[in-house]
């Protein structure tokens, strides 16, 4: 075999291998959604990933580096399409308005990250404590939202002392808990919170929240 031949050779397996991986990982998600760390079946997260039990357990050790990697990954990909926002590319207000309307797009539409962090939650952060890129990746971009809040409190947009990570968090919770609420929240208040139109509602509700709590004064 020539030496260009066995390089396409190793590129092939090295693309049948992440191809594996990751299908495992994206399948290890939906079971974990569904059932939770303690009842989720490796037999099916192969089954769905269309590979065998062997190879799990090569590319993830175990069950719970599989959930680990679930976490990390669906943690990145929140980072990563946050940053694709570029909010320090625009100007303070509409940076943080794009931000929460963006928020409650994805919790509505990425209920997988929803569910993974819920049941994170019942098991009291045991495993996103052991997983450094999450936080490492987080603290440069509540930096950008500080860096954005004192931008507009110096162009007399903003009122003074907002922390970016409580801000954040709010931002988050106003989106988090009105979509995974949905179903008590329609039956406690006789109202099917879930409907498009009590959705769309729900989100310029909660734009216009954050707007007014930013403002310096009100109009």
């Amino acid at each position: 075999m020539s030496k260009v031949d066995m390089n396409t050779s190793k590129a092939v397996r090295s693309r049948n291998a992440q191809a594996t991986s990751q299908a495992i990982l994206e399948s290890a998600i939906v079971e974990f959604c569904e059932y939770g760390l303690n009842g989720a079946s490796t037999s099916r997260i192969v089954e769905r990933a269309g590979c065998n039990i062997r190879m799990l357990y090569h590319y993830f050790q175990n069950k719970e580096t599989l959930y680990k990697a679930a976490l990390e990954q669906v943690y990145n990909q929140l980072r990563g399409r946050e940053a694709e926002l570029s909010i320090l590319d625009r100007d303070p207000m509409d940076a943080i308005k794009t931000l929460t309307a963006f928020t409650f797009d994805y919790m509505r539409d990425t209920p997988a990250f929803i569910k993974l962090v819920l049941g994170e939650n019942l098991l009291q952060g045991e495993f996103i404590r052991t997983i450094p890129s999450i936080p490492r990746s987080s603290r440069p971009f509540i930096q950008s939202i500080q860096t954005q809040l004192d931008r507009g409190v110096a162009a007399g947009i903003f009122r003074s002392g907002i922390d970016a990570t409580q801000l954040y968090i709010s931002i988050v919770s106003l989106s988090f808990m009105y979509l995974s609420s949905q179903y008590t929240l329609s039956v406690t208040f006789g109202v099917d919170i879930s409907s498009e139109e009590n959705i769309r509602t729900r989100r310029l509700h909660v734009v216009d929240m954050i707007e007014k709590y930013l403002k310096l004064s009100a109009e």
